[in-house]
């Protein structure tokens, strides 16, 4: 820029600041006293508003709660494919006592008075007492003078009421031999033993014999059994075993597992025989003859391998006729005691044999009483043996008219 100008911008501006200066004063302490208190009365102001709207709006909001909302607005609820699932119920409590603990240990169930299911009819004892089944005291003892023997025990839940029922095992004792029942006890809310129910029996013709018992954990009495009771000339090792499984269905148990029967024992036998009378009647020259009716049967549903008939009878009485054919032996040369071989008698089998008696000449022979028995074997040779052998000899009665 030319020197020119320049001075004369200077000299501009100092004539300009002469002029102006003089006529700007500042604010005074009064001014400024003033602008003070202006400023102070809009920030009290601004505090007050701001009170008064912290008050109100919680008051409002209270108004508003306690304020009737009305009926409810209606609501078209949004389309679902699948219907809403309903509520759970609310399992209910049972209120129910628990079932009585029946587990009764051995010496509070001997010197309990309990009630047993009826014997029905039972041979009379040796000892004339009887087995009875209503308010008696079971035994602990076999040699014991109480016939009602108390042979095994078990406990478990058989009735399924989450609580121990007692199952025992009891025996009519009739000499060494005797029926048997499985029964089940429990008690009742006072604590008194009371009988639920017979789970197993012995019976006519099977089982005879009832060997021992278990009470499993799902509820089911196991019971062992045989077909042939034990006793003299019967030994427990020619028996038929078995287990059978009862369950208690509400009202009584019922057989669920196990054979339903046995089939024939092959080393038993049911034979019997019987005989008529033999009226001699005389001959010509010094000789009396006669007949008997010989009944031969097997009872048993087994076969009886061989059958042999053995006759007691005087000297002076001999075999003659054709009866005697079925016997394998020649009786025309057979010697005393008589021997006849039947040979094999099916199931059930039934014969009837006729067989001629006489007294020869010169043999002298007073009436009398001659006796037959019956023999059975098996395939292998062994005897068989029977329950009861009384029926297996015949008496009869020779004598003359």
């Amino acid at each position: 820029m030319p020197e020119f100008d320049s001075a004369r911008l200077d000299a501009e501006f100092s004539t300009y600041r002469a002029a102006m200066l003089p006529a700007i004063t500042p604010d005074g302490p009064t001014a400024v006293r003033r602008t003070v208190r202006r400023r102070r009365r809009r920030a009290a102001l601004a505090v007050a508003a701001a009170l008064v709207v912290a008050v109100v709006v919680p008051v409002a909001g209270q108004a508003g709660l306690r304020r009737d909302p009305g009926p409810p607005a209606t609501t078209t609820p949004a389309p679902s494919d699948s219907a809403s699932p309903s509520p759970s119920p609310t399992p209910s409590v049972s209120t129910a006592p628990p079932a009585p603990d029946g587990r009764i240990e051995r010496t509070e169930l001997l010197a309990a008075t309990v009630d047993l299911p009826t014997w029905g009819d039972l041979p009379e004892r040796p000892d004339g007492k009887a087995c009875e089944s209503r308010g008696i005291r079971l035994s602990g003892d076999p040699v014991s003078d109480d016939p009602n023997l108390l042979v095994e025990m078990g406990y478990g839940d058989v009735d399924r009421d989450g609580a121990t029922e007692t199952v025992v095992l009891v025996r009519c004792l009739l000499g060494t031999r005797g029926p048997a029942q499985v029964v089940a006890f429990d008690r009742d809310t006072v604590g008194r033993i009371v009988t639920l129910g017979r789970v197993a029996a012995t019976a006519d013709p099977t089982p005879e014999w009832l060997i021992g018992l278990e009470v499993r954990a799902d509820g089911v009495t196991r019971v062992a059994m045989a077909d042939r009771a034990p006793g003299p000339g019967w030994p427990l090792e020619q028996s038929q075993r078995q287990w059978r499984g009862y369950r208690w269905d509400g009202s009584r148990f019922k057989q669920t597992e196990g054979p339903s029967g046995f089939g024939p024992n092959p080393h038993a036998a049911d034979l019997s025989v019987s005989s008529s009378n033999l009226a001699l009647a005389r001959e010509p020259g010094d000789s009396f003859a006669g007949t008997i009716e010989v009944r031969v049967r097997n009872a048993s549903a087994g076969e009886v391998a061989e059958a042999v008939l053995s006759f007691d009878l005087p000297w002076q009485l001999r075999p003659v006729g054709d009866g005697w054919n079925r016997c394998r032996e020649n009786m025309a040369t057979a010697l005393v005691p008589y021997r006849c071989t039947l040979g094999r008698l099916a199931p059930h089998a039934d014969i009837r044999l006729t067989l001629g008696l006489k007294r020869a000449q010169g043999t002298p022979l007073a009436s009398g009483k001659a006796t037959i028995e019956l023999f059975g074997s098996g395939a292998d040779g062994t005897a068989l043996l029977e329950r009861e052998r009384d029926d297996n000899l015949a008496t009869f009665t020779h004598y003359y008219r």
